[in-house]
């Protein structure tokens, strides 16, 4: 029978159209994968996930200074990097009351402990509205979360995040041999296409992100409002989490272009308060590196270069040259006296730094300058400075709190212009 016959025919046109309707099928699909790697081949356009939202400093409300109020007090508490039972080991060495004391942290709440101990020390922190700063380590969390709220609302996002929480439970995205056996199956996954929306250097699944998938939004909002720096100009301190520099670390302290170097411009130059509160804020506000977040969540020296570096080993400790400069500022005794100052002194009135991030370095007392960071998270301590009314007091006088006059990992420091603070510590297991 010829294949031209009419069944013939049928049965050719029917395969020709089956034929054309798979081809459409196949062809539309290609190109709907091509088209869709074409925008995941784009060069991504991040958003900033840094949510500074201009909170870079922020002054502390004067409500919370021990100043005429003998039951007050300020407890300023060290890294705790989630170590949530040595936290409340602390507060109970130093009977901290809500009612009566301001709690404030210098940075880096999370993500050494567990994750459930991290959640813990963020719901407190967040339930409590407790005063602090920004750590490098608050850093990367608020980065991560801000990312997966980016992820979340692309198509798709959901699905990646849940299948990667669901394969990799226990993956550690900080360490190399495990990272590299994610990306492996990534790059063979039907996800292969979703890696182009992870920031160049970010590694899914570490110990940031972990807690930023696992904090609540109240938590994430918790960390996005805290500056990084935090100021008293009634008290005269900073709260930072890392440092800061005192001038720019490339000139001589005598320069005209340090911001201690020369008065303010203010109207009454006989007004103390106004002149000091002026100057600490030209400190903070016009040194390049003061105003850089990577610099004050971050530093430990300075080169000889009069670079900032994040090692402890090179160069100068920041606070050492914090210290130097401090410890030349001889008030308005020079040339509104009618005096000249001296090659050795400066036209200006210390302040004090109250920071963390330096473990390495453990408790570290200047006189301008108090380091908290006592490695907590390495079974070391954690440390907190109690500031009560003899802190602040213009005249020395018995510290008000005798509560821990006589406890074994406590002690006595000089504090501010003339008066006195408390160091007290905690083991940690």
């Amino acid at each position: 029978m010829s294949i031209w016959s009419g069944d013939g025919l049928k049965t050719c046109f029917s395969f020709v159209v089956l034929a054309f309707f798979l081809t459409f099928v196949f062809v539309a699909g290609v190109l709907q994968e091509v088209k869709k790697n074409r925008a995941f081949d784009q060069k991504i356009d991040f958003p900033d996930f840094g949510h500074y939202n201009g909170n870079f400093i922020k002054n502390m409300p004067h409500s919370v200074l021990p100043i005429g109020d003998q039951r007050k007090r300020i407890i300023a508490i060290g890294d705790i990097h989630g170590m949530n039972s040595s936290l409340t080991d602390l507060l109970d060495e130093i009977h901290y009351n809500p009612k009566r004391d301001s709690l404030i942290h210098v940075g880096d709440l999370e993500t050494r402990a567990t994750i459930h101990d991290s959640i813990d020390v963020l719901s407190f922190m967040s339930s409590n509205k407790i005063l602090g700063v920004r750590g490098n380590n608050d850093q990367k969390v608020i980065e991560w979360r801000a990312w997966m709220n980016w992820i979340l609302s692309h198509p798709g996002g959901r699905e990646w995040l849940s299948v990667m929480d669901k394969r990799w439970p226990n993956l550690d995205g900080d360490k190399r041999l495990q990272r590299t056996e994610l990306e492996n199956w990534v790059e063979t996954s039907k996800y292969a296409s979703w890696k182009k929306m992870v920031p160049t250097g970010w590694h899914p699944l570490g110990k940031h992100y972990r807690v930023a998938r696992a904090m609540s939004p109240r938590h994430f909002e918790y960390l996005s409002s805290l500056p990084l720096v935090l100021h008293s100009p009634t008290a005269h301190v900073v709260f930072v989490h890392a440092g800061l520099l005192s001038s720019h670390p490339k000139l001589q302290a005598s320069d005209p272009r340090q911001p201690l170097s020369h008065w303010p411009t203010v109207h009454d130059q006989h007004d103390i308060a106004k002149l000091r509160k002026q100057q600490e804020l030209t400190v903070l506000t016009e040194i390049p590196e003061n105003k850089d977040p990577w610099t004050v969540t971050n530093i430990k020296s300075v080169m000889d270069t009069g670079i900032v570096s994040p090692s402890p080993k090179k160069g100068t400790p920041w606070s050492q040259l914090w210290n130097d400069t401090m410890s030349k500022c001889s008030g308005n005794s020079g040339t509104n006296a009618g005096k000249s100052y001296q090659p050795t002194s400066l036209p200006c009135y210390p302040f004090t730094v109250i920071y963390g991030h330096a473990a390495g370095r453990g408790l570290d007392i200047k006189r301008w300058s108090i380091g908290l960071d006592t490695g907590c998270s390495y079974g070391r301590q954690l440390s907190a400075v109690v500031l009560d009314g003899s802190s602040f007091s213009s005249a020395t006088h018995q510290f008000g709190d005798n509560i821990h006059a006589q406890a074994p990992q406590s002690q006595e420091i000089v504090f501010g212009d003339n008066g006195q603070a408390r160091i007290v510590s905690v083991s940690c297991a």
